[in-house]
């Protein structure tokens, strides 16, 4: 069972001591609700564990559906060739390797700095770690087949999810934020250096950062 979850990053990435025996770690993945005894005594890896840790989410055919999609197009429209790439691990586990795949392929612009010329991506990092974030975590579990997709255009990035909002897309900054996926949202909050998922893209670096540096009007979230 341990084999298909990479127990050793979810000690690293919530900064603790790796347990000197497998039953000790899978009493910690256990108290996390990653897994669970069956009535037989045996350990089973929940959809909270796979989706999170798995080294491979293919292994899981529950979930499977849920891996995010990159696709990126030669042009301004999904009518222009495209190459598609697959994630296939754990939300967790494979959340800073997606942010940075994705931003290497952003849009770029010219930006002169100190007589010398160079280009940047045309969105900041931080932006699109939020959106990606939010993404993942505020997306219906409950429809199969179908996950986060992301989609790169030469002129604009979209990303969507099999989600209506919990809240009114007019009422994301002033009303409280709402989680449709409170435990995975919960997991995510202990890894040092992620963002507040709960948030509904409400925090100043998220609204700030993207117009600071971008210079760039607001982005459209459908409702």
């Amino acid at each position: 069972m341990l084999s298909l979850l990479n127990a050793n990053e979810f000690f690293r990435l919530t900064r603790q001591p790796i347990p000197t025996s497998d039953e000790e770690v899978a009493a910690q993945l256990a108290h996390e609700k990653l897994i669970a005894r069956d009535v037989g005594g045996r350990w089973n890896i929940l959809n909270l564990g796979a989706i999170l840790f798995a080294d491979d989410v293919q292994s899981f055919p529950g979930i499977v559906g849920k891996v995010v999609r990159v696709i990126k197009y030669a042009g301004f429209s999904r009518s222009e060739a495209a190459v598609e790439t697959v994630g296939n691990r754990g939300y967790a586990i494979g959340f800073d390797r997606l942010v940075e795949f994705v931003h290497r392929r952003l849009p770029t612009q010219e930006v002169i700095r100190r007589a010398l010329r160079g280009q940047r991506p045309l969105y900041p990092e931080i932006a699109i770690r939020e959106l990606i974030a939010n993404a993942l975590l505020h997306q219906n579990m409950t429809i199969p087949g179908t996950g986060p997709l992301i989609e790169i255009f030469t002129d604009r990035v979209e990303i969507t999810n099999p989600v209506q909002p919990l809240l009114a897309t007019e009422r994301f900054i002033d009303l409280s934020p709402r989680s449709r996926n409170e435990s995975l949202a919960w997991l995510m909050l202990l890894i040092p250096g992620e963002i507040d998922h709960h948030s509904e893209m409400k925090s100043p670096p998220f609204r700030f950062e993207i117009a600071r540096r971008s210079e760039m009007k607001s982005p459209t979230i459908p409702g």
